[in-house]
């Protein structure tokens, strides 16, 4: 069940603010009269990063799409040019810095269908949020045409829903139980989590959360051996948004499990991914423990989920140093998520990785 949010913030900058998120979610056109330019010359228009900031300013992005860019004459083609404005609510229009470059004709004499362009815009802190109207005019030898789309610009304030599933969390003895996060935030450039208990130090570090197929859906797993401390616990969400940092805490508890407690030694094994785009091989690497010490020359086991999937996948193994140490190139085909597994056994507990992104080039 979705529970209410403690919102909380934290900013480079202080200023008091909560994650929130944007998106183009409206379209409609106007032309004026003409026999060269009309309405719906501009199509496929995507617009990121419409936010207003807690302090300064950021560059929204837009793409989109001329159709015809050379007209539908092929003996008499006409060179279309592109130019845009967009008007703030209750604000002066500004202007749209477009690149676009004109195609030629394809090399069969034929004209090109259509042809892509991008463009960028300046919100200020102290611009306001809502519907912002952005205009398209496509001037084709001096009969010019407008198309206009709307663009949902968040405010400073909006929120992050998180829950933990389930909950509560029923401890098994002598097995891991799987514990869920899901979190809804919008225009994030990341999203990690951590369940922190109340009552200790003990926290599992879940990482970077997957984006999930849709917009602004997030979400991990981890699993919790026997002797996880009961009690209240909370779910710390942490999302960025370009220099700004936010979080939100949900409560949930655990709770013992009946039959008491396995005598089995704890693990932990850490992970690092490069930070920059990668190529398709790179290295991971990291430490596994067994009691507090390093773990040594014990096998471990490498997961990959494909950026927008459900489900991981064993990819290779590793084996720990005489420290407890480990390195390992791997190769991947996408972006996504690496996880690594300490497996268990009739004397130790099973543990995982926080959860890495790779980007790859």
């Amino acid at each position: 069940m979705m529970r209410k949010v403690r919102l909380l913030l934290a900013t480079a900058t202080g200023a008091a603010v909560l994650l929130g998120g944007a998106g183009l979610t409206a379209s409609a056109a106007t032309a004026s009269t003409s026999q060269s330019a009309a309405a719906g010359d501009i199509s496929g228009v995507s617009a990121s990063n419409t936010y207003v900031p807690g302090s300064g300013s950021v560059t929204a992005a837009i793409g989109f799409v001329l159709q015809n860019p050379l007209g539908t004459n092929k003996d008499q083609p006409v060179q279309a040019d592109v130019s845009a404005e967009i008007t703030p609510p209750g604000k002066s229009v500004r202007s749209v810095g477009i690149t676009y470059t004109p195609p030629q004709k394809n090399s069969d004499g034929t004209l090109p269908g259509a042809a892509s362009g991008t463009g960028s815009f300046t919100i200020s802190s102290d611009d306001p949020s809502g519907a912002w109207t952005l205009a398209f005019k496509v001037n084709r030898g001096g009969s010019i045409g407008t198309d206009t789309v709307t663009v949902n610009v968040t405010g400073k304030t909006a929120g992050i829903s998180a829950s933990v599933s389930p909950d509560p969390v029923n401890l098994r003895k002598g097995r891991e139980v799987q514990v869920d996060v899901r979190a809804s935030v919008k225009d994030a450039g990341s999203v990690s989590a951590k369940l922190v208990s109340d009552e200790s130090n003990e926290y599992y570090d879940l990482g970077t959360l997957s984006q999930d197929s849709y917009a602004g859906s997030y979400s991990g797993s981890t699993y919790f051996s026997d002797d996880t401390d009961p009690g209240q616990w909370t779910l710390v969400v942490t999302a960025t948004r370009g220099n700004e940092s936010f979080k939100a805490e949900v409560g949930f508890s655990v709770v013992a499990p009946e039959d008491g407690v396995s005598k089995k030694a704890k693990t932990r094994v850490t992970l690092t991914v490069p930070k920059k785009k990668v190529a398709k091989t790179f290295k991971i690497s990291g430490k596994a423990y067994k009691s507090g010490k390093g773990y040594s020359k014990k096998t471990l086991q490498i997961y990959y989920k494909a950026k927008g999937t459900t489900s991981y996948k064993l990819i290779d193994v590793v084996k720990t140093t005489s420290t407890g140490s480990y390195t390992k190139k791997i190769t991947v085909k996408k972006d996504g998520y690496v996880k690594v597994k300490v497996p268990g056994t009739s004397k130790t507990r099973t543990a995982w990785s926080p959860q890495k992104f790779a980007d790859l080039k």
